[in-house]
């Protein structure tokens, strides 16, 4: 359940102690592992961090930014701008999950789903503001602009705001991971900038968002092997399937609506290697193989 990071550990029962004045007592013993999970999830962080940094200090001193399309430029103040701010929304979400899981694995899962999260939302802040620098007019507020007024992007608020109001912990990690990710946030991330910077002279922003496709791999193989367990249940599987089909409709109309929505943007930059209607057919596909493994469908 926590794909990369083994099970949090689980500190001993005050009872468990023996009293005997061990030189390595139980508690000193689980101190030693908690310290061990937090180095290997830290360490894979920094990792994260150090390569994005090293990748936008050594295009800045190459002078890449300034070799962008005029186009792309834009593009990546206003519409990469405005996502950071869905992946600040869904991260935050799900730390507010974490709390209400009702094991620890689960808990552990979300928390990372969390962090990686958190961790892209900041990496894109720190990357527009970088390149921003080198180059003239740029304007920081463009994203945030989108987010709250630009009609294109009203689904996807709506869609990320939606997850972030529900009660249910495991309807918001279910939204994202089953639904959202596959619509909306691969359309985005892996559709659009992955595939069409490198036609505008742009080998720099697939780079930062790389590790965060990798991210949701891990994020998806936890979230179905949960919804796995829960949709089999001997006794509660029917019942949390029927649960789990009402998420897929809602959820799913509301990412429908998202991607629909950002559809203009794909014919904003001057070269345009991949359409749209090419990379929605792949979401189609890639969330109907994802139901498929729970049993369920659109």
């Amino acid at each position: 359940m926590s794909g990369d990071l083994p099970p949090r550990p689980i500190r001993p029962r005050p009872d468990e102690c023996c009293n005997s004045g061990c030189v390595r007592c139980i508690f000193d013993l689980y101190e030693e592992a908690l310290a061990e999970w937090e180095r290997t999830h830290y360490q894979r962080q920094s990792k994260i961090e150090t390569m994005v940094q090293s990748v936008i200090n050594n295009a800045r001193k190459s002078g890449a930014p300034k070799t962008f399309d005029k186009a792309w430029v834009k593009i990546l103040q206003t519409q990469l701008g405005a996502w950071k701010h869905a992946e600040f929304g869904l991260g935050t979400s799900l730390m507010q999950a974490q709390r209400y899981g009702y094991t620890q694995m689960i808990n552990n899962a979300t928390l990372t789903n969390s962090s990686y999260k958190l961790r892209l939302a900041q990496d894109i802040t720190l990357y527009l503001a970088e390149i921003g620098m080198d180059l003239p007019g740029w304007d920081d507020e463009l994203g945030k602009k989108a987010w709250l007024d630009d009609k294109n992007w009203q689904g996807t608020r709506e869609a990320v705001e939606t997850i972030m109001g529900a009660t249910d912990y495991l309807e918001q990690y279910f939204a994202i991971n089953i639904v959202f990710e596959p619509l909306v946030g691969e359309v985005f991330r892996s559709g659009f900038l992955m595939q069409i910077a490198a036609a505008n002279h742009d080998f720099i922003t697939p780079a930062v968002i790389s590790a965060a496709e990798a991210d949701y791999e891990r994020n998806l193989a936890n979230t179905i092997d949960l919804i796995h367990m829960l949709a089999n249940d001997e006794k509660h599987g029917a019942a949390n399937k029927k649960l789990f089909q009402g998420w897929v409709k809602k959820h799913g109309a509301l990412a429908d609506k998202a991607a629909t929505g950002l559809q203009p943007i794909w014919s904003m930059p001057h070269s345009k290697p991949v359409a749209f209607a090419d990379v929605r057919a792949k979401s189609e596909e890639r969330i109907g193989q994802i139901l498929g493994e729970l049993g369920l469908k659109r």
